[in-house]
């Protein structure tokens, strides 16, 4: 299995920064292997049992080469895999365009700390630049095809992701600290007192002077979940400035406060309560005459008829009509450049001028701002993304096993 994995390592780095086997294809070949519909040919088996000796040796001066029929088998069994996901590919009709391939390119570059002239130029003293090309496409070509393959078998539930980033796992890869304060009083009674002078918008620190008994006037430091009192946990569902409830312990009864938290997977948002009325051009409807309702509507706006009652009358944004032109609360980024520009310059409760974005003609009105902690979500993604890759690679070898174990093989070579 080490070898295995190391194999795969290698067998990458070459797709990436060697060229294939084309180089052999004007020697007189013999079939290694007929696969499905297909042949792997002896010249591809040598050229990348050969290649991996040499990269081997070369990175890894002072290690010995992992048996010779071990890894003539492990790449044999590779070239075979790859051919069948090559008839999976033509059977699907999956291609890689020019452009995929260009934009997939410059990514490779841009990794490399590279413009994407510099690393073609690279690539060329290497080598002849379109079996690069080649090569890559086909590797672009296999990884669709197992995506394909795979991704419909990986399920991932809510309790899962919750699991992963409540364990010590999850919050060493989040890495998530946060800067707490505290209020440590002997008696249930007391601390519901200050939870209802906090909930009346009392100060935490004044308050802290008044009641702490902790004896401990320490600046609140960051700290990661699994360095707090277990009975802290609850700050990671916290809200930046949000208290808790008293939390009983052996010491007293704690009230917390979340005063900060930062880390990859922390935001906050700015956002704002927009809603709009937008009118279009149609085929009865000219550019005038939409601009000229939309400034009719306003007018009606300015003069006291709802907002919410036009928009259900007028507004051709099926999406929000219905809500009184209501788009709920969302960043100004998500919309049009125009429309944005006009949400961020714009006044609370004053109805904007008309302004014309890439849908039409609008007027809208920002009913109200805040700041979001989003981070929750952030840590979400981020979990999925790192459970969905895990459970991606446990999947992806189970269906070339069975990819395998389905298909006809005949191996014609001895190795």
């Amino acid at each position: 299995m080490i070898f295995s994995k190391i194999l795969k390592k290698f067998i990458l780095f070459f797709i990436f920064f060697s060229l294939n086997a084309t180089a052999a294809k004007e020697v007189l070949d013999k079939i290694a292997v007929i696969v499905g519909d297909g042949v792997v040919l002896e010249s591809q088996f040598n050229f990348k049992f050969n290649r991996y000796i040499q990269e081997f040796s070369k990175q890894n001066p002072n290690q010995p080469l992992p048996p010779e029929s071990f890894l003539k088998k492990q790449i044999l069994e590779n070239l075979i895999i790859e051919e069948l996901l090559f008839q999976k590919a033509k059977k699907f009709g999956v291609r890689i365009s020019d452009q995929e391939l260009n934009d997939y390119m410059e990514r490779l570059a841009s990794s490399n700390n590279l413009s994407l002239d510099e690393f073609i130029n690279k690539v060329s003293t290497e080598g002849d630049f379109q079996d690069f090309r080649k090569d890559l496409r086909n590797n672009l070509i296999i990884q669709r095809v197992q995506r394909g393959l795979v991704r419909p078998k990986v399920f991932i539930s809510d309790q899962e992701i919750k699991n992963y980033i409540g364990s010590t796992d999850g919050q060493n890869s989040i890495l998530v600290e946060y800067k707490i304060n505290q209020i440590l009083v002997k008696s249930k009674n007391l601390a519901d007192e200050v939870y209802q002078k906090l909930s009346d918008g009392k100060n935490f620190n004044e308050l802290k002077k008044e009641y702490d008994e902790s004896n401990d006037d320490e600046i609140p430091k960051w700290q990661k979940i699994s360095e707090l009192p277990s009975l802290f946990n609850i700050a990671k569902d916290m809200q930046i400035d949000d208290f808790s409830e008293a939390l009983k312990s052996g010491a007293g009864y704690y009230l917390i406060k979340l005063e900060d938290k930062k880390g990859d997977t922390v935001k906050i948002e700015k956002q704002d309560l927009v809603r709009h009325i937008l009118v279009q051009t149609s085929e009865i409807r000219s550019d005038k005459q939409a601009e000229e309702l939309i400034k009719e509507i306003k007018d009606r706006v300015i003069a006291g008829e709802e907002f919410r009652v036009l928009a259900r009358l007028y507004s051709d944004d099926p999406g929000s009509k219905l809500d009184g032109g209501n788009l709920g609360w969302s960043t100004s980024d998500k919309y049009d450049p125009t429309f944005k520009k006009v949400i961020d310059e714009s006044n609370l409760n004053m109805v904007s001028d008309v302004f014309k974005s890439s849908f039409g003609f609008h007027i809208l009105e920002v009913m109200d701002r805040r700041e979001k902690d989003v981070s929750s979500e952030l840590q979400k993604d981020k979990a999925f993304r790192i459970i969905f890759e895990r459970k991606y690679e446990e999947q992806l070898e189970r269906t070339l096993q069975e990819l395998r174990a389905e298909s006809y093989v005949d191996i014609k070579i001895k190795i």
